[in-house]
């Protein structure tokens, strides 16, 4: 597994890492959204059990760091609607092939680009917390993307309050996920040790996210994000058609 490390593909999964830590570390998140499209073009053994144990390790910094932010209601119901999902998303990982995956996941991640750049306009309420939070927890999942939902339902948020709060709750959600997909058999010791592998190297871009932030204050972070994720998805999509 090391050897990976001293590859070309292993250098680019690095540097992904990387960046997606930075930009989590700006915005409460973004980092599964830019890492895991690239790092399944890479391997596919990255998503979403090895993808999952290194964003959960990335948010536990953002929540400990603004823990007095953090909103413990709108965590309950988001967590609540995360954990109805998350058992469904890992029984439907197991029943795919790796094309199927692969396609799967493409669709996902234009999805997400979707949610992302559709300008919908919601009230951070418990019924919409409920729903991001079950939309999330099935993507997020099945493909470790889960952040659009919620960042669409926490776009009208004190920064501070979304940044702690989402990060707070990709923490517990990533707990949650990796326990569904280890209950379906999806999820082991090797995705947990490539996952300890990589996650270094997230939490290093996750420290150096003051650039990330002063990017975010004028606006271009999120395009970089969702260019790289879409031309990541055609690419899954194109491999898992061809």
């Amino acid at each position: 597994m090391t050897e990976l490390l001293f590859s070309w593909p292993g250098l680019a999964a690095v540097i992904a890492v990387f960046c997606a830590g930075a930009v989590q570390g700006s915005t409460g998140f973004g980092f599964n959204m830019l890492a895991a499209p690239l790092l399944a073009i890479i391997d596919q053994a990255f998503v979403p059990g090895p993808m999952l144990v290194m964003a959960t390790a990335v948010c536990i910094g953002g929540a400990v760091a603004e823990r007095s932010q953090v909103n413990r209601r709108d965590l309950a119901f988001a967590l609540s609607g995360r954990a109805v999902a998350a058992a469904g998303a890992a029984l439907v990982v197991g029943l795919l092939s790796p094309e199927g995956f692969a396609g799967l996941f493409g669709f996902a991640i234009l999805l997400a680009v979707a949610l992302s750049l559709s300008g919908l306009k919601v009230q951070t309420t418990p019924g919409t917390l409920f729903g991001a939070g079950l939309i999330s927890g099935f993507m997020g999942t099945l493909t470790s993307i889960g952040a659009p939902p919620m960042a669409i339902a926490y776009q009208n948020a004190a920064p501070a309050r979304m940044r702690a709060t989402l990060n707070a709750y990709f923490f517990v959600g990533g707990l949650i996920s990796i326990a569904a997909l280890l209950a379906a058999g999806r999820f082991g010791l090797h995705d947990l040790a490539l996952g300890a592998m990589m996650t270094p190297f997230a939490l290093a871009g996750f420290l150096a996210s003051g650039w990330g932030r002063r990017l975010m204050d004028k606006g271009r972070v999120k395009p970089v994000v969702i260019a790289v994720s879409s031309a990541s998805a055609i690419v899954l999509l194109a491999r898992a058609f061809a």
